[in-house]
């Protein structure tokens, strides 16, 4: 079409200018192939910024996702969606066009309507002329204003025109033939009408040069209808000018004819090419299985370069044209429905895992600032996993969520870092001190006074218990070590059993103190004590039941029965110790 490559280069306020400008013309209907054309390039201009701006696409027509959207397919602009004021405007002027041109219609044929009926009312005077008339001078004068009368009527349906022209063109050849006019009068009319017809063969040859087909179609009805309304002309040329005309005149509609020829093939390549257009979207849509977002993405630039490609193909058939349509628009969105409904579930599947790490998120937020390094870590590593199971938030909050979420626990594995790096460095110089406190008790030798001795041991004791904690492995190490060195110096000092035990405990007890998670060892040092405890009061009444059953009358039995006392004696005396170091756990645990 004749300037549509210019329209697709301009603006909506272009195109609304442009329309305002043909609408202004008085001729709106020759008017009507620049107007279709700059509605076809709004049309496209609509259809590509929906493309632009997908957001602006109403609930329910096909879009892309992710900063990815579809083209939409060219709607007409008297059904699609109005998104602005120059798409109501533009609407507007169309449908004033549409208004201007159903009126000139309607009028055009209601005037023709009357224009029949007003010559077939001439053409009854003129037979009423012809039958009745005798004077021909009042005759004459009475044909000449019906032929006037006639020339002022404009046209008459298409369809009644050249029934009517004939019967007209027969009572014009019948009144000159029939009733014997002046001569002279008849002659000079002749050879007038003979020239006039003349020039109208002149004009229709030239017509074959014009390139515009609507104005060659409307130009070859005006001089058709110029021709009957000249009379006759001279008989001797009358054939000669009959063939001329109707030569001219068929050699125009030959080249009418032979462009909606060439239209009508161009229509049918076209109607092809869509056809084929509308398969590839189908089976494409039809063989879509499973595809994720990337795949999704390049399935759409293949349906958006088909809409792109029926774009540039011109129009079918008319009968196919619009049906044509339906159907590739109809492809075209069962691909993007089936698109969205794969985006509409991901993005369920983002809502819930949005929820999912911001409640990670939360919880980590929580602990970053905790001082329970263990636990806290533990916790921490524990959210580490449920958030990679949790699946992705989505490309608007995936990285933001992560990066708040990471920070969190950055932070806490930070400070633990932080303090476990100053906690090394003191245990460093805690563990030199205990290595010179051990080097000072294994190298301690005993005075002989032996309260001196004692008061030396327990200020070892009291200075192990001070001198800072270090890593349980070394701990345990250094722990034997003063173990060791404090029981050879308490051997030496040969004190008895009770006392010894006592010392030993109680040098224990302040081992455990002084060790780097002190409080825990002396929980499970009593809960060892505990379970001793119960062992051997339960050995205590196992033995008790067991006298109970022996028969101790003979030497024997009673040798045995002393043995069993003294044993269950002994057992009560471990008993009753092991309860007192229970007691002093119990109050160095308050």
């Amino acid at each position: 079409m004749a300037g549509h490559g210019y329209f697709r280069m301009a603006t909506k306020g272009e195109l609304i200018a442009r329309l305002e400008e043909l609408l202004a013309q008085e001729d709106i209907e020759q008017a009507s192939e620049a107007v279709e054309g700059v509605k076809e390039a709004y049309e496209a201009l609509v259809a590509a910024t929906q493309q632009e701006h997908p957001a602006e696409v109403a609930e329910g027509e096909a879009v892309v996702a992710e900063g990815d959207q579809p083209e939409a397919p060219v709607v007409a602009i008297e059904s699609a969606p109005l998104h602005d004021e120059d798409d109501k405007r533009f609407k507007q002027l169309m449908d004033a066009f549409h208004q201007r041109v159903n009126d000139i219609r309607r009028r055009k044929a209601k005037e023709e309507a009357d224009n029949l009926a007003a010559k077939k009312a001439v053409m009854d005077e003129l037979r009423d002329l012809i039958t009745g008339e005798e004077n021909i001078g009042t005759a004459f004068q009475k044909f000449k204003d019906l032929q006037e009368k006639w020339k002022t009527i404009g046209n008459v349906p298409a369809q009644q025109y050249r029934e009517l022209q004939s019967d007209y063109s027969h009572l014009l050849d019948e009144f000159f033939y029939h009733i014997r006019i002046y001569k002279e009068l008849r002659d000079h009319d002749l050879r007038k009408n003979t020239a006039l017809k003349q020039a109208l063969i002149s004009d229709m040859q030239s017509l074959t040069q014009k390139d515009n087909i609507r104005e060659l179609e409307q130009q070859v009805r005006d001089y058709q209808e110029k021709w009957h309304q000249v009379g006759p002309v001279l008989k001797e040329e009358w054939e000669a000018i009959r063939d001329g005309f109707w030569n001219a005149t068929r050699a125009v509609y030959d080249k009418i004819h032979e462009h909606y020829k060439v239209r009508r093939a161009e229509h049918e390549v076209n109607l092809q090419a869509k056809q084929a257009l509308i398969e590839k979207v189908t089976t494409l849509t039809a063989n879509i299985g499973t595809p994720n977002a990337k795949e999704w993405k390049a399935l759409t630039d293949q349906v958006l370069e088909l809409q792109n490609a029926w774009k540039a193909v011109g129009f079918a058939t008319k009968k196919d044209n619009e049906r044509v349509w339906k159907e590739f628009r109809n492809a075209c969105n069962g691909f993007f429905d089936a698109k969205k409904a794969y985006f509409d579930k991901l993005k369920d599947q983002y809502k819930d895992a949005r929820e999912r790490k911001q409640a990670l998120l939360d919880e980590a937020l929580k602990l970053k600032d905790s001082t329970e390094w263990r636990q806290t870590a533990d916790k921490l590593k524990l959210l580490q996993q449920r958030w990679k199971e949790a699946g992705s938030a989505g490309p608007r909050d995936e990285n933001r969520l992560w990066t708040r979420f990471r920070e969190a626990c950055d932070t806490f594995f930070q400070n633990r870092k932080a303090t476990f790096e100053k906690l090394d460095a003191e245990q460093a110089v805690h563990a030199q001190e205990k290595e010179a406190l051990l080097t000072e008790i294994e190298g301690f030798q005993l005075s002989g006074d032996r309260g001196k001795d004692l008061d030396t041991l327990k200020s070892f004791s009291q200075r192990w218990m001070n001198s800072g904690r270090v890593s349980p492995k070394l701990y345990d190490a250094l722990s034997e070590r003063y173990r060791l060195a404090l029981d050879k110096h308490y051997g030496q000092l040969k004190l008895e059993g009770d006392e010894r035990r006592r010392m030993q405990f109680q040098d224990h007890v302040d081992s455990l103190k002084s060790g780097p998670d002190g409080k825990d060892r002396i929980e499970r040092e009593s809960r060892f004590i505990k379970r001793k405890i119960e062992e051997l009061e339960n050995e205590m009444r196992q033995m008790e039941r067991n006298m109970g059953m022996f028969n101790f009358k003979s030497a024997s039995g009673e040798a045995m029965r002393k043995d069993m006392e003294k044993k269950i004696e002994k057992l009560a005396r471990d008993v009753e110790r092991l309860k007192g170091q229970h007691r002093e756990l119990l109050k160095e645990l308050r």
